[in-house]
């Protein structure tokens, strides 16, 4: 582990950088990236209704069955997504920026070109692989011939979705947050929307479905390319993906990225193992019972999301200028706001889980209220304790994220396999909320351990951590007291959640962070 070294004997200790001020020009380009994530926060918000109606509409058309079946195959494709992309998602908005710079723009563009070679090479090879390997598959690894037939079809996402990735990421370095909020948040949720309102109206099955889902997948990266290939045009950097102006940094590359390939393991436990244990342990209503509530309890990560695109990108050039105080603000401020945008999910989705489960699936999902309430608890203390695992990337801690994701992953399979053949999706739901709360904390403490200089508490903002729970348990003892239907629990949070902005206003920075909301009589009375 890399630790800060001592102070030489004989000598003063060095005096650590005064922490930023609320008019220093760290503070005001982390204002800037708070208002910049807001843009992507909104795209998000637009991106989960659209998700939202997919998912209810895909829910509601496909029988329980055939639902598990579809569930079960986005799993495996998802599973691979994150297998090909060998770390390299979080290599690049590491490296490129830092590159980028120091000047060295072709060694940035070599790793643009590295990277995407590597997905593509090895995506082709897992859908040729897994349709070569049919016969051995059948009645083996799968069970249910349903989902295998869709799995034929969806595995060919593993390399668009890992392409999507690495193109997102891209999109953030040289662009910003329009292209993201276009691209990620309209386009990609509206193209799958298209495909099941298509689906429904031609009266189709998963099968038809799934070739709905590959050829929007197919959409979403051309444009993706196009976006980039048009910024560069016009900043005059085509010329450095020619042969002879490119850099390669292989080794340097994957040395940083491969070991980070753990890093998605939790993240798989959490979605897709627990999808595949419950699948080979119980039925596929099991699986649908616990996936169609899954992505509703994952609306809690919206602001994390949301914020997440600008904030390695932003670190990694504070890191490039030894900025660790800001990087330290940057932190504290960032996981905040995300605290408190998140709470109004969070308090409808714990409070009102299983009325709002019944209203988006149907009766047959009503026991599945318990699920999303334990599923969103662990999302939302995931989301609230910051971006740990992404300042230890900026920091290069790569042992200690390997071990960390090893032992996470670990500990959330161990607790499937405890867990899942007994209590079914309970169990599941209740494993991957141990895990995440695991992982949230584990790598929090790794932010002091390995000596990034990132604060273990900023007390300036604790208080706002301490509002969010008073509130949330307040609400939690009224739900006991008085049984609010689905509607009046929405409204309460909403009232509640305005309280909680008066309340916080002065420590996350509203109005200096948005000036202009000071011109709007009625927000600036809410807002005190």
């Amino acid at each position: 582990m890399n630790r800060p070294e001592p102070p030489r004997v004989g000598f003063p200790p060095p005096k650590p950088p005064p922490r930023p001020t609320e008019g220093s020009a760290a503070t005001a380009t982390t204002r800037e990236f708070v208002r910049g994530s807001s843009l992507l926060l909104f795209g998000r918000i637009v991106s989960v209704l659209l998700n939202l109606a997919v998912q209810v509409l895909t829910v509601r058309h496909l029988a329980v069955a055939e639902y598990g079946a579809f569930a079960y195959a986005l799993g495996v494709a998802s599973i691979g997504s994150s297998m090909i992309l060998l770390g390299l998602g979080k290599a690049l908005p590491r490296f490129v920026p830092m590159y980028h710079e120091r000047g060295e723009t072709g060694r940035a563009f070599g790793t643009i070109v590295l990277a995407v070679g590597t997905v593509v090479g090895l995506g082709l090879a897992v859908v040729l692989l897994l349709h070569g390997l049919r016969g051995v598959i059948e009645g083996t690894l799968v069970t249910d011939p349903l989902s295998l037939s869709v799995l034929l079809i969806l595995i060919a996402l593993t390399p668009l979705h890992a392409l999507d990735t690495l193109l997102q990421k891209l999109a953030a370095v040289f662009i910003g947050a329009r292209a993201i909020f276009f691209r990620r948040h309209v386009v990609g949720p509206g193209l799958k929307l298209a495909a099941v309102l298509l689906v429904m109206l031609v009266a189709g099955d998963a099968h038809l479905l799934a070739y709905g889902y590959v050829i929007g997948g197919l959409i979403g990266v051309w444009l993706y390319v196009a976006i980039l290939i048009r910024d560069w045009r016009q900043k005059g950097l085509l010329q450095y993906l020619r042969p002879k102006r490119l850099i390669v940094p292989v080794r340097e590359i994957y040395t940083f990225s491969i070991p980070l390939v753990t890093a998605d393991f939790p993240g798989l436990v959490r979605g897709s193992v627990a999808v595949l244990l419950l699948e080979y342990f119980h039925t596929t209503t099991a699986v649908a019972g616990y996936r169609a509530v899954l992505p509703i309890a994952g609306v809690n990560l919206v602001a994390s999301e949301a914020f997440a695109f600008l904030f390695v990108p932003l670190a990694s050039r504070m890191y490039a200028r030894k900025q660790s105080e800001d990087i330290s603000d940057l932190y504290w401020r960032t996981a905040t706001w995300i605290s408190v945008l998140s709470f109004p999910v969070f308090a409808v989705s714990v409070t009102m889980a299983e009325p709002l489960a019944v209203v988006l699936f149907g009766e047959e999902y009503a026991g599945s209220g318990t699920l999303l309430a334990l599923l969103a608890v662990g999302h939302f203390v995931y989301a609230s304790m910051g971006y740990n695992a992404k300042t230890l990337t900026v920091y290069g801690r790569v042992r200690f994220l390997v071990a960390s994701d090893l032992l996470a992953a670990g500990f959330g399979i161990g607790l499937g396999f405890l867990l899942i053949p007994a209590y079914g999706p309970l169990g599941a739901a209740i494993a991957v909320t141990m895990l995440m709360i695991f992982q949230a904390l584990f790598k929090h403490l790794g932010l002091w351990w390995t000596g990034t200089g990132v604060r273990l508490i900023d007390f300036r903002f604790v208080r706002v951590h301490c509002v969010i729970f008073v509130l949330l348990a307040g609400l939690i003892a009224l739900q006991q007291v008085v049984s609010l239907s689905l509607y009046q629990g929405v409204a309460l949070v909403g009232v509640i959640s305005l309280l909680l902005l008066r309340l916080t206003h002065r420590f996350i920075g509203i109005h200096e962070t948005f000036p202009e909301l000071s011109r709007i009589p009625l927000v600036r009375w809410i807002l005190g």
